[in-house]
């Protein structure tokens, strides 16, 4: 059940990459501005969805710690993603993001006490070398690495390496979190944050300019909403109750391949023949590290 959840997740994830592209391209959405409205319409889903279930008791030290995660992810994590992504180039920005997997199978074995075997690094490795592949195959030369501008950004790269941090720490902090709060909870304090933190800085945006919005936007932001932020963050989070966080991180690197294939089969991009082989290399690597026998652990309490 536990890999259901987050093969769930890899697939919406992977197609909100599509979905922000239109968004922020033919819907002619600004950054901050698309956040918001994601996150409010994921934040009244999930509030909705809390309201139905049945509002979790919290202490105020439980409540705090969870705005803290909030405030991580999606907060931090997608600001320095987004302007990191800005200032470098798509190949880099996929292998920095990529190593995330590795650096949970580190501090899951720090703080949680679990263990990632040979076989789990070397699907980790496995995969991040395929989603270079995926990605560099799909541009041309030295623009591959150093985007458009010419020359590599340090601080691009650096910014992105603050992404990878917080990914780092939302993974291994939730699954820590899934011993004592439900994944419903935490993702709707997540969505909630989320739209408090990115609604000033779309405030921001809206000054400037009012947005032409389409019903093809309205559609892609639904989805981002509905199928991203709540979708798979909640499925993300429960499979993180169920499975060690070093193997739920590792699916991560799946998005680019999914991404990839959503882009060729709604958007009509090209697909070379050896980026669909990159693609089944990444594939493999995300099976070899996370499949092994038996059923999942509990988290270390």
């Amino acid at each position: 059940m536990a890999y259901l959840f987050v093969s769930l997740a890899a697939l919406f994830w992977g197609g909100s990459f599509i979905a922000t592209r239109y968004a922020l391209t033919d819907g002619g959405l600004e950054v901050f501005t698309l956040l918001a409205a994601r996150f409010l319409i994921s934040g009244l889903v999930l509030l909705a969805l809390v309201a139905w279930r049945g509002r979790e008791r919290l202490g105020w030290r439980r409540l705090g710690v969870l705005i803290a995660a909030a405030v991580v992810f999606p907060g931090l994590y997608f600001f320095l993603e987004t302007e990191g992504i800005a200032r470098t180039s798509a190949v880099l920005s996929s292998i920095i993001i990529s190593i995330i997997p590795v650096l949970t199978g580190l501090a899951g074995r720090l703080f949680l006490r679990e263990r990632l075997s040979l076989r789990g690094w070397l699907g980790a490795f496995l995969s991040i070398g395929g989603i270079a592949a995926v990605v560099f195959l799909g541009r041309s030369g030295s623009d591959a690495v150093v985007g458009t501008a010419g020359q590599l950004s340090w601080l691009g790269v650096l910014v992105l390496s603050g992404a990878v941090i917080m990914g780092t720490i939302y993974i291994t902090s939730t699954r820590y979190l899934m011993a004592s709060v439900r994944p419903l909870t935490l993702t709707a304090v997540q969505n909630v944050m989320a739209f408090l933190i990115f609604s000033p800085l779309a405030g921001l945006e809206l000054s400037r300019a009012i947005p032409a919005v389409t019903p093809g936007t309205w559609a892609a932001v639904a989805f981002l909403g509905i199928g991203a932020s709540v979708g798979a963050t909640l499925s993300f989070n429960k499979a993180l109750s169920l499975m060690e966080a070093g193997k739920a991180s590792m699916f991560l690197n799946v998005i680019p391949v999914v991404s990839l294939l959503f882009g060729w089969l709604l958007l009509g991009e090209r697909l070379a023949p050896l980026q669909l082989a990159a693609g089944a290399v990444v594939v493999a690597g995300v099976t070899l590290g996370s499949w092994r026998s038996g059923g999942p652990r509990e988290p270390a309490r």
